[in-house]
């Protein structure tokens, strides 16, 4: 009811406005050309299409301001990866694309990414709409272009994201009759399938109803061994329901079966090896994950969602976008507890307990907007106001084995392992007497309740005892069960007005929110003796915010080849964890100001901007690490990151395209000048591409890839007081494509191969603190078919 509600006060809203705005309002100017009148209502002020981009350099932005605008018009450091910078670096999800991109580094399996010196990144946006995050890198098979906003961008996409915001946005359907498929093989039995079928229906002239699907089928094995399975089916249908009204209706089915990827353990400060009891040195297997085979992450997303776009006159559109969104998750598997280990005269153990942990997500989202394009003055206005509706439920229950840490004694070595979990100090024993072939004979010996599971050897896996059965392991206690209401409402402005013949650009908005969570608990006491309550508590919490923008650019010349911007934003970010105690933590905060020049050369052949920033945050909250504070979270304020980027994309003839950037970012805390874990100096990327479009090679195409990494300050937490090995140390990755293109009478063939990290650098971490670690892949290749009809 209260999104009817919504949606009816801002229909009435607009049709009340109809009137003045129509007595007042100009055609309004624009960056594009002008279309013809017939068709100026279909060409809304909400679509981009690709049509006018050339190379991987796009012109205009479609969600950095919620509607078309000129990315050089905008005060904002943007970035678009189009269509076909996607297709040439045969990137298949939004990790493999995101590499590239100088001002990210990744920092999860699952989309998390830091940027500007900032965790705080909203790394999975799908046409604007926030997604629910914890389901791997997020598949590209039914994305068009992805749009990186560097920065607070609180105006338009709400809470949290001060390093930046990613939106991917979908395939939409085409006024033509086309197919495309490819085959992707890959090394470790890995075969991926991927088809684009689009076709206007032959109903109403064959013009009014389109329709498009993209289908994923993808079985395999990453390079650590770990199993991975994907199916994927999207659909579109969008209909033309008059000249002024369009509707599109959007299904995204995403299944996907993974395995985790736990950290290795450090020891002394050696992340390449350890030394067993008998003083002898043994390095870790790199390419190894620390898994069971019936392991299983099962994820499945549904997103529905409703586009609803309608013209009212030239210069006053409306736009209602719904979304639903279903998360269902099913993890079953063992875990690898990094935080323990157990040395052997000839061994190293890390201990393992296993859980099962069912979480139900549903998202419900509501966006209506309204833009008028007027002249008041001599100002050129494009005005945009929204109001915006979410909320979420969250069922998440967590049953899981007791902890086999080694070390226990008396009662606690016999019987079916209900045990209590072990202390911080009492996760690190050694036995330099004893070796691994005693301790399987008895692991009592060291400590090991026999009827829990054992522990993974670090040195060689191929010596341990099979993991038992699910149905033969020690039960499951449980741990944790809550539900969570989550509900946020949103109104918010935003002008982009232009004056001095279109010289002067200013951008200015205001985004008032409210945040509200509910949370019940039912489980209570201490595991494993937890129990399910009848009266279940329940907490509330609530925050209020106002963030704005204001940003100014200014064209030094009629042609816009070179102009300068600069941006003032705040940003905000209620935070909903409750300390064990029951205590709030405070809302993080941030704000950015930002300066930057872009300029063109070469007749727009070369393109390019260089930006300067300053970000600002308080109460972020970081795990302590104090002892005896297991879970609790302590707030830092004056969280501070400065830098430079520079960003270039040029098509330097017809047959070469380049596509790069660099970061400077020097993150660090203000009060303590501690730099901010995780996050690199200096940064860069480069891809290019050359096609032979004549001659006797016509049809070939080479592309050189390349990242260069700085070092990075380790995360400072520790156990069993293991020092500080880091910082993580530089690395450069190369990547490599030999691709061919064969033009036949109907289709298009090619063909491609792919060599990821060419040089197998096996020193590219992306997690990292004082006692573990977690490391990407080496070299990876991919033989990839492809045909368009």
């Amino acid at each position: 009811m209260n999104a009817i509600r919504n949606l009816a006060c801002t229909l009435a809203f607009a049709l009340g406005v109809v009137p003045a705005a129509h007595a007042q309002s100009i055609s309004p100017a624009s960056t594009t050309d002008a279309p013809a009148k017939d068709e100026t209502i279909q060409l809304s002020v909400f679509e981009v299409t690709s049509s006018k981009d050339v190379g991987y350099l796009s012109t205009n932005a479609a969600e950095v301001t919620r509607m078309n605008t000129a990315i050089e018009d905008i005060p904002m450091n943007v970035t678009v990866f189009n269509q076909q910078f996607i297709e040439d670096l045969l990137a298949t999800d939004s990790s493999d694309l995101l590499a590239y991109d100088s001002s990210s580094m990744k920092t999860t399996e699952n989309d998390g990414f830091m940027a500007r010196g900032s965790a705080s990144v909203g790394t999975n946006f799908l046409n604007g709409f926030a997604q629910t995050s914890g389901f791997g890198s997020q598949p590209l098979a039914n994305i068009e272009r992805v749009e990186v906003i560097r920065g607070p961008a609180a105006i338009l996409y709400g809470a949290g994201g001060y390093g930046g915001t990613y939106n991917r946005i979908t395939k939409q359907p085409q006024p033509r009759w086309f197919t495309s498929a490819r085959v992707v093989a890959s090394d470790h039995s890995s075969y991926r399938g991927e088809v684009d079928y689009n076709q206007p229906l032959p109903v109403f002239g064959g013009k009014t109803l389109l329709f498009r699907a993209n289908g994923i089928y993808d079985r395999g094995y990453t390079w650590f061994g770990q199993r991975r399975q994907e199916d994927g089916l999207a659909l579109s249908l969008a209909w033309q329901i008059a000249k002024p009204t369009k509707l599109i209706i959007d299904y995204f089915y995403n299944w996907k079966e993974s395995q985790a990827s736990w950290e290795t353990p450090v020891h002394n400060g050696d992340p390449y090896g350890i030394v067993t009891g008998d003083g002898t040195y043994h390095k870790f297997p790199r390419k190894i994950a620390w898994i069971s085979p019936d392991d299983y992450r099962r994820n499945l997303r549904r997103v529905y969602s409703t586009d609803f776009r309608h013209a009212f006159s030239d210069s006053l559109q409306f736009r209602s976008q719904f979304q639903f969104e279903n998360r269902a998750q099913n993890n079953v598997e063992t875990q690898a507890l990094s935080d323990g280990l157990v040395i052997l005269k000839d061994a190293a153990l890390m201990p393992r307990q296993w859980r099962s942990r069912p979480q139900n997500t549903d998202n419900y989202r509501l966006r209506n907007e309204l833009v008028w394009q007027a002249r008041t003055g001599p100002l050129n206005h494009r005005l945009l106001l929204g109001q915006g509706w979410i909320q979420v439920y969250d069922t998440n229950t967590i049953m899981r084995s007791s902890q086999n840490y080694g070390g226990l004694t008396g009662a606690k070595l016999a019987g079916d392992g209900r045990i209590a979990d072990a202390s911080a100090s009492a996760k690190y024993f050694t036995y330099p007497n004893l070796s691994y072939a005693e301790f399987l004979a008895n692991p009592r010996l060291a400590g090991f309740n026999p009827n829990l599971l054992l522990p993974i050897n670090l040195l060689d896996r191929g010596l341990e005892t099979p993991t038992p059965a699910v149905d033969a392991r020690s039960p499951l206690y449980l741990d944790t069960s809550t539900r969570t209401y989550t509900s946020n409402q949103d109104l918010y402005a935003n002008d982009v007005f232009s004056f001095w013949h279109d010289r002067f650009y200013v951008m200015a908005g205001v985004r008032q929110s409210h945040y509200a969570r509910k949370t019940i608990a039912f489980a209570s006491g201490t595991f494993p003796n937890k129990v399910l309550l009848e009266s279940k508590p329940t907490t509330y919490q609530t925050a209020d915010a106002t963030t704005h923008s204001v940003g100014v650019v200014w064209h030094a010349n009629a042609a816009k080849t070179l102009s300068l911007y600069a941006n003032l934003n705040s940003s905000f970010s209620p935070v909903y964890t409750l300390q064990p105690d029951g205590s709030e933590l405070k809302p993080e905060e941030g704000n950015q100001k930002e300066v930057g020049a872009r300029f063109s050369l070469l007749r727009g052949r070369i393109s390019g901007l260089v930006t300067w920033f300053d970000i600002m945050q308080d109460n972020v909250a970081q795990k302590d690490t104090t002892p005896g504070r297991t879970d609790y979270y302590v707030q830092v304020s004056g969280q501070h990151s400065s830098g430079t980027e520079v960003s270039v994309n040029g098509r330097i003839t017809d047959d070469w395209l380049v596509i790069g950037g660099f970061s400077d970012t020097d993150a660090r805390n203000e009060l303590t000048g501690v730099a901010k874990d995780l996050s690199p100096r200096f940064r860069f990327t480069l891809f290019n591409k050359y096609n032979f479009s004549r001659g006797k090679l016509k049809g070939l195409g080479l592309s050189l890839g390349t990242i260069y990494t700085g070092e990075r300050d380790l995360t400072n937490a520790t156990i069993h007081n293991e020092p500080n090995w880091g910082p993580l140390p530089d690395y450069w990755r190369v990547d490599t494509i030999v691709s061919y293109k064969r033009k036949a009478r109907r289709c298009t063939y090619n063909l491609s191969f792919k060599v990821t990290n060419l040089f197998d650098n096996r020193d590219i971490y992306y997690v990292g603190s004082w006692y573990r670690y977690t490391i990407d892949a080496g070299r990876v290749w991919q033989a990839v078919a492809g045909i368009r009809f």
